[in-house]
């Protein structure tokens, strides 16, 4: 009997021997409260604004990304609770990312012009309670990079940008387009389209200028929705799900298997714009409809800058341009679509500007 027990007990002994590291391995979802604590606290003295400041966002995937099987959102609460930026002011975005991709961090102040990025060390998240309690804020991250991030002064100063370019690597892209749309007055719904996308683009841009065109030409009414036939394809599909709630899963969206580039040379030709999509305003009781095949017109300028400041700079000009999608959007033709023409247009097996009469 003593036996049984000794063995019993030297069997519990080595199965909480075996989980005692992956118990300290786990993390509680308060250290990254800490976390965003510590990221305003440092973002707060190195970029010298007050709690609540409307002049200041930050940009995270915070939320996004899972560090040792644990969430990350806590991170977002500690940011707020500090600095008193939050979604809800339009001064902090979560920025879709890969759940694999590290944390990270940005403040930007556009008053000053300056930036912040933060990375945190990732020794921070294996550290005991009190250990991690003890470190002051810039200890908890192995990379603090204050930067010039207002992209007119790099523009301006293109070693400050190429300096800039480097501390934030990967990100650059998607943190200045990010950071100056907002700045230079992004909306709400095009800031949360753009942070679905993960950075700012003219395409993006092009996306929502689009939408907002086609809700003035042909506005919803009782019993109607909108159906998309999207040929070409490019940035702006992803400005769909957040302004008009069309996934894939859903439907709303079709594209074309047998529309080319060649076709679409053929169509910016003859119509002297570059084709953007099909548009049906869909009465489902009725079953008829409006459709606008629309073309849209980037910014053809030649670009004589520095290749990162292209997209950066091309993206503000369309966002202090949104009141004006004249400037961007046409319309290529205005047809009346019934039941057999709108399961035409859908079918990927057919060019739908052929089914609307327009090659």
């Amino acid at each position: 009997m003593k036996t049984g027990y000794i063995k019993i007990f030297i069997g519990i002994l080595l199965l909480c021997l075996l989980s005692a590291p992956v118990m300290a391995a786990s993390l509680n979802e308060d250290r990254f409260d800490d976390l965003g604590q510590s990221a305003a606290l440092l973002a707060m003295d190195k970029l010298n604004f007050k709690y609540g400041d409307s002049d200041v966002v930050v940009l995270t995937n915070a939320g996004r990304a899972v560090i040792n099987g644990q969430t990350t959102q806590k991170a977002v609460s500690g940011i707020t609770k500090i600095s008193g930026l939050q979604n809800g002011d339009s001064t902090l975005y979560q920025i879709n990312r890969a759940d694999s991709k590290p944390l990270w961090f940005y403040f930007y102040n556009k008053d000053t012009g300056k930036g912040l990025y933060l990375e945190p060390d990732t020794a921070f998240y294996a550290m005991s309670e009190s250990d991690a309690k003890e470190l002051s804020s810039s200890d908890a991250f192995s990379k603090v990079a204050l930067v010039t991030g207002d992209i007119d002064i790099m523009l301006a100063d293109t070693e400050d940008g190429n300096a800039t370019q480097k501390a934030l690597g990967g990100n650059a892209f998607s943190l200045l387009s990010l950071s100056n749309a907002w700045a230079h007055g992004a909306p709400y719904d095009l800031m949360y389209a753009a942070s679905l996308h993960n950075h700012f683009c003219p395409g993006v841009s092009s996306g929502y200028i689009i939408l907002k065109y086609i809700e003035e030409e042909i506005p919803l009414t009782d019993g109607t929705s909108y159906v998309v036939i999207s040929a070409p394809t490019w940035c702006k599909e992803d400005v769909y799900p957040t302004i008009w709630d069309m996934t894939p899963g859903k439907g709303g969206v079709a594209t074309s298997d047998v529309f080319t580039s060649e076709d679409e040379e053929i169509l910016t030709e003859k119509y002297g714009t570059r084709p953007a999509g099909i548009f049906v305003l869909w009465n489902s009781k009725e079953k008829t409809g409006t459709g606008i095949a629309v073309g849209f017109q980037f910014d053809s300028a030649e670009w004589t800058g520095p290749s990162w400041g292209e997209k950066v700079s091309k993206t503000v000009d369309m966002v202090e341009n949104l009141d004006h999608p004249e400037s961007y959007v046409s319309v290529m033709k205005k047809f009346t679509v019934d039941e057999k023409m709108l399961a035409n247009l859908k079918n990927p097996m057919n060019n739908p500007y052929a089914v609307c009469g327009m090659m």
